[in-house]
């Protein structure tokens, strides 16, 4: 063990203080790094036991989950409760077969078994109205991004007294996870899914809102009362702002490749017609087919010669002679029924179509090369398909464009551009010099380890020279020997004692030959004795 030990302390005094600290660095690096391989290793595979749980249900289930000793991580906001990979079936099981997660509100039609047969009238409205709203809170929490719903269900009861039947009518509360907004579609679908669920209530008479108590959408009377019409205003104006940014953003970009970028500005006005129209039109026209009835008739009257003549009603004393021949009377008629063709056109006008459009464009005077304006506004209102019959208006004009802030904004992003670029001349060369500086540090190493064998001891005393410079005594060599400073040309030490002058001229011979001789190991000491008065 001592010897070991001696070993261990020898190998370690063979290092420089840096050197030491550097291994010991690396010793630290690779205990914590194998520190935090075994952790990630020793880490399960987590996946989602339940997710979109409430609270009160993440709540159940955490706390069944600690009962039975199971690790767990939350996620999602504590939404979403994950458990090792190896045991999700079986707790997904066995907190199944106990009902969990199962918060309130949330019974569904099961609430329905728990009636017995004493139940009231009353009760059973209840029992119904409750397991429909736990039905359409499990049906909404589905949607993704919804972590909790809440239904709210207001339904009258029929009497035989009221004059006017009183309508059901919904309030949702959405929770919704952080980061998400439900469009307009998907609040209009939730409406629409809450009206189809319950009988008699309209899609106008559900409110929606959502956890910050922001109201996603307004119930309406149903006759166009001042909800429904701020929610048809609000969707209007939506649409025509969405129809205007379109057709700018395609005369701009047009516009931007034939002119070049930031020579022409598009506004768009635009006035859409909202109003649904139902149209029926009837047209008659002859049909080319055999006739579908024809009949004839025909009338014959006659009076024989020799007949009785005279006024009906009148006796005549004399009576009157009759002609000498007979009258008669014929009569033909025929009639034919004709079939005629009959087309019928019911059109429905969708809402949004174009009433009107004004379309205003602002060229750059000061553009190079000049612009006509007339082939702008000719090529303008191809594009958008202006029609004068409907009143449309394509204004152009030219006017110089004031580009203070646009060479403002370009001359300092060519700035921040040039700085980014200084700065990362600066961290290259950091990183080449520190590069380089590695590869002096190794190519010294390597050359103090070739030349380690040629000196072993070196012992120095301070002595008067100029600007203060140690001058060694003695220095021992492994391959030269020894020689000690201060003896004459033959080796010996001479009797007779030198001047301070004479003594200090000769040391400094000396120390300049051993300099020449041994720049290296001259180096090295130096070095050493920095080190030393440093500490």
């Amino acid at each position: 063990m001592n010897q070991a030990m001696g070993r261990a302390k020898g190998f370690a005094n063979g290092f420089t203080p840096g050197q030491r600290g550097i291994i010991l660095v690396a010793i630290l690096g690779l205990i914590l790094g194998a520190v935090a391989l075994t952790n990630w290793v020793s880490q399960p595979t987590w996946t989602p036991v339940f997710s979109q749980l409430s609270g009160a249900g993440a709540s159940q289930v955490v706390e069944e989950l600690q009962a039975q000793g199971v690790q767990y991580k939350l996620a999602d906001g504590g939404a979403t409760v994950l458990v090792p990979q190896s045991q999700v079936y079986d707790l997904r099981v066995s907190l199944s077969g106990k009902g969990i997660p199962n918060a309130e509100g949330t019974e569904g039609w099961a609430i329905l078994d728990q009636q017995g047969m004493t139940a009231t009238e009353f009760q059973q409205n209840t029992a119904y109205k409750r397991a429909l709203e736990g039905e359409l809170n499990k049906t909404l929490q589905s949607i993704s991004g919804v972590n909790t719903a809440i239904v709210r269900l207001s339904i009258p009861e029929d009497s035989v007294f009221a004059e006017e039947k009183q309508k059901p009518t919904a309030a949702v509360l959405l929770s919704l996870a952080p980061g998400t907004t439900l469009s307009k579609g998907q609040v209009r679908s939730v409406t629409h899914l809450v009206a189809g669920s319950v009988p008699g209530l309209e899609p106008g008479k559900v409110t929606v809102s959502d956890g910050n108590g922001t109201m996603l959408t307004a119930p309406t009377d149903g006759s166009g009362g001042t909800g429904a019409a701020a929610s048809l205003a609000n969707d209007a104006d939506e649409q025509t702002a969405q129809f205007e940014d379109r057709v700018a953003g395609k005369t701009q970009q047009m516009l931007d490749q034939v002119l070049g970028p930031g020579r022409a500005v598009v506004q768009v006005s635009a006035a859409l017609d909202f109003d649904t129209k139902h149209s029926t039109t009837e047209t008659y026209f002859a049909s080319p087919v055999v006739p579908l009835s024809e009949e004839t008739s025909r009338e014959i009257y006659g009076n024989p010669p020799g007949g009785a003549g005279g006024l009906l009603g009148v006796v005549t004393p004399t009576p009157v002679a009759s002609g000498a021949s007979g009258s008669g009377y014929s009569k033909d008629s025929r009639t034919t029924n004709n079939g005629v063709g009959k087309s019928i056109i019911e059109a429905v006008a969708a809402p949004g179509a174009v009433k009107r459009l004004n379309v205003a464009v602002v060229l750059d005077s000061n553009a190079p090369g000049g612009i006509e304006p007339a082939k702008v506004q000719a090529l303008v209102s191809s594009a958008v398909g202006i029609d004068s019959a409907r009143g449309d208006v394509v204004q152009v004009d030219t006017l110089p464009f004031d580009t203070t802030a646009t060479e403002s904004a370009k001359k300092e992003l060519e700035q921040a551009e040039a700085a980014a670029k200084t700065a990362g001349y600066v961290d290259l060369g950091k990183k080449a010099g520190l590069g380089l500086l590695l590869l002096i540090v190794a190519i010294v190493m390597m050359l103090k380890k070739r030349k380690s064998g040629g000196v072993t001891t070196v012992d120095a005393t301070a002595t008067d020279l100029p600007q203060g410079l140690l001058v060694p005594s003695r220095v021992e060599a492994i391959g030269g020997g020894r020689r000690e400073l201060g003896a004459g040309p033959g080796g010996g030490r001479e009797d007779e004692a030198p001047t301070p002058a004479i003594e200090r001229e000769r040391l400094r011979d000396e120390v300049a030959s051993f300099v020449d001789s041994q720049p290296d190991e001259i180096a090295m000491l130096v070095q050493g004795w920095l080190e030393q008065r440093s500490t």
